[in-house]
């Protein structure tokens, strides 16, 4: 289950961030993620809620943006957005693209609580 992995990638990133800076507890995190990694957000936060029991996020919001798969063609110099990954231009045909987004995978936001504030 590859939402699995990313998922705990997030948890275990937060987590490290929370000993590291000393954040009591994580309020909202938002992930960046690109479309070609084909994920399903909704089973993501459910395996966060899961995977963050008894930590510093738990019962934190945990969303997830999509970034959509856009292309650029050499050959029509348009940039272009795809819901699927062929790596042709849906405008010309050409396979003479470049990937400018969709393979994200970042955490975006992190609303935190800390003693230091």
């Amino acid at each position: 289950m590859y939402e699995y992995s990313l998922t705990n990638t997030v948890n275990n990133a937060i987590q490290a961030l929370c000993r590291q800076e000393g954040w009591k507890k994580v309020n909202r995190i938002t992930v960046k993620i690109g479309g070609l990694r084909r994920v399903n957000p909704e089973l993501m936060a459910f395996i966060f809620a899961a995977a963050s029991k008894n930590t510093p996020a738990e019962g934190a919001i945990f969303s997830v943006m999509l970034v959509p798969i856009t292309y650029y063609c050499y050959n029509c110099k348009k940039k272009t957005m795809r819901e699927d990954s062929e790596f042709v231009c849906p405008l010309c045909g050409s396979k003479n693209v470049q990937l400018i987004s969709g393979l994200e995978f970042a955490l975006e936001v992190l609303e935190v609580e800390s003693d230091l504030f």
